[in-house]
């Protein structure tokens, strides 16, 4: 079945774990959004592979809505390429994210046509 997502927004595997400890991995599909600055993944995931959270921030959705979110770092593996990003710890209801922290990270960009991430050029500005 084909899914086609809005344009700006892509759904991509990739694999998660700790930055402390890369002995276990997890894996599941986000959406790549251009839209989002940091990424969002489920609280029970990062909890289960023992990440913890080192800070809580205020975030304004684009409905206005002030929601309240934890942060943690990741160590994320998107086709071979590993680094470490800051996450936030999502709550049941909040989807999936891959935010363009993440991506700007590991030198990768969104081709809205493809709906697949395209290697980029990592700038030193």
């Amino acid at each position: 079945m084909l899914i086609v997502l809005p344009m700006g927004m892509t759904e991509i595997a990739v694999e998660i774990a700790n930055p402390q400890d890369r002995a276990h991995w997890r894996s599941l599909k986000v959406i790549a959004d251009t839209g989002a600055i940091f990424s969002v993944l489920p609280r029970a995931m990062l909890e289960e592979l023992g990440i913890a959270p080192y800070a809580e921030e205020t975030f304004y959705l684009a409905d206005g809505r002030e929601i309240h979110r934890q942060l943690g770092d990741i160590f994320l593996r998107i086709d071979g390429k590993e680094r470490t990003v800051p996450t936030i710890f999502g709550e049941p209801t909040d989807t999936p994210l891959l935010g363009v922290t993440a991506l700007e990270i590991l030198g990768f960009t969104v081709d809205p046509r493809s709906q697949k991430l395209e290697p980029t050029k990592m700038l030193l500005l």
